[in-house]
């Protein structure tokens, strides 16, 4: 009985723990979120975009120092209690077992909210490389089926310009499955000398889709036009029959970024 209690204070506390460190992350997200509204009336959007990421930066180092420090700790702690699961009557390690896949769970999910936020993943990739990874990452979602093509010869681009192109297709990415319910999507990088074309499409509801444009007042759309107007980049949005969605993202790699970044190693067709 003493055990079973153990192990059922020990299951509160690991869900306990990660809900309350990640509501805190949470709420310093939706501070920053009203701070960038301010901000945004005030500094230009390219600007607003290095907040942007500066924050999305700052929240992902306390994900990754604060849950990701206690969940290991309490990792440990349950394999050196499972070491004794021999010893314990069959019901109690059942549940310490349950306990252990969760926890694993929790710690990949982690783990991806980590490197979906952080932008210093993507230093040492290239465009092409980095959103194929995305792509693997949104396939793991049950019922999604990603599909990634690459053409060309890639060129230099600054950090600053990768990191807004791979921004807006992970919001481009969220936007299909979570308000139009697309099973399908699909993105081309084709590399000219003067034109990067990124076009990506997906099977989802337009009537979902429209409805999340009603309850926002389209603001994911003005929001991802904005980003890529901080680069120099077009966006082109093109309904397909019966179903879906094409969007078309069109940026010179070779033009001058407004910005003080360095450029990114040449980028090789992974």
């Amino acid at each position: 009985m003493i055990l079973y209690i153990l192990v059922a204070l020990l299951s509160a506390g690991i869900t306990a723990g990660c809900f309350y460190l990640i509501g805190r992350a949470k709420e310093r997200k939706k501070k920053s979120s009203i701070d960038e509204d301010s901000m945004q009336e005030f500094i230009p959007w390219s600007r607003v975009n290095e907040f942007i990421e500066h924050d999305r930066q700052r929240i992902s180092s306390d994900l990754h120092d604060d849950v990701g420090s206690v969940l290991s700790l309490i990792h440990l702690d349950l394999d050196l209690v499972m070491r004794e699961a021999e010893l314990f009557p069959p019901h109690i390690e059942a549940k310490l077992i349950v306990i252990k896949r969760n926890l694993n769970r929790t710690i990949e999910s982690i783990r991806n909210i980590i490197w979906n936020l952080s932008p210093d993943f993507i230093e040492g990739m290239s465009l092409n490389f980095a959103i194929r990874e995305l792509c693997h990452k949104f396939d793991a979602i049950k019922g999604t089926h990603m599909h990634f093509v690459q053409s060309g010869t890639p060129v230099p681009i600054s950090q600053r310009q990768k990191l807004n192109l791979f921004r807006m297709v992970q919001e481009l990415f969220s936007n299909s499955i979570k308000h139009s319910n697309a099973w399908n999507i699909s993105v081309h990088l084709h590399w000219e000398d003067e034109l990067l074309t990124i076009t990506v499409e997906d099977d989802g509801f337009d009537y979902r889709r429209k409805e999340n444009e009603e309850k926002t007042s389209g603001m994911g759309t003005i929001n991802l036009s904005k980003r890529a107007a901080s680069i120099g980049a077009t966006l082109r949005r093109e309904q397909i029959s019966p179903r879906g969605l094409r969007v078309v993202i069109e940026f010179n790699p070779r033009q001058i970024d407004d910005a003080d970044f360095p450029l990114a190693p040449s980028e090789t067709l992974p």
